[in-house]
């Protein structure tokens, strides 16, 4: 009786020792979720250049020891450092004019292995364009005004028509930003 107590007190003493997490994944800081998150979407993306995070703001949710979703934001620039020559991304520097990307992130911290959904999206190229299609398009609209004034329509049909193409340009604009394909890379992450 005396060796049985002694085996159950042994094994029971190596489960403790060995650890009974209920935690199914190592517990990350924000900070260390979104290093992991940048690291992934290196190696991912399909990109030549590394990027470097520029940015990055905790959420005051965040919570380490959470088995629930864990939403990231962070924004990051491209390097001149490339994929291939595989650099620590603290030896790369921004490149002037690097592509800058808002990333948007979730932890799955729920599943086994824990799972990372990435969004990253480029940021100033769309503006820029709609920039410079609303200058063009505003000195076409000038002329075209100046035209429809020298002929003699009623007033109605000239509003009509702005209206029209008011309308015309918005659902081209939402079109566009519709179909605009943000890069999404998912994994699941052994810890």
């Amino acid at each position: 009786m005396e060796g049985c107590f002694w085996k159950i007190l042994l094994v029971v003493g190596a489960l403790t020792i060995g650890g009974t997490s209920t935690l199914a994944h190592k517990p990350l800081t924000y900070d260390e979720a979104v290093d992991l998150a940048v690291s992934i979407y290196n190696s991912k993306s399909g990109e030549d250049s590394l990027y470097r995070l520029l940015e990055a703001v905790p959420p005051s949710e965040w919570d380490p020891l959470s088995e629930s979703n864990q939403d990231l934001n962070f924004t990051i620039k491209e390097t001149v450092c490339q994929v291939a020559e595989e650099r620590s991304l603290e030896e790369c520097d921004f490149q002037e004019d690097g592509v800058v990307m808002e990333c948007t992130g979730y932890y799955f911290f729920g599943e086994t292995p824990p799972v990372l959904v990435l969004t990253c999206e480029a940021v100033g190229e769309e503006e820029e364009a709609e920039q410079q299609q609303e200058e063009g398009n505003g000195e076409e609209a000038e002329k075209e005004e100046k035209d429809e004034d020298k002929k003699d329509q009623p007033r109605r049909v000239k509003r009509f028509k702005k209206f029209f193409k008011k309308l015309k340009k918005s659902v081209k604009k939402h079109v566009k930003k519709f179909f605009k394909k943000p890069k999404v890379i998912g994994v699941s992450i052994p810890f």
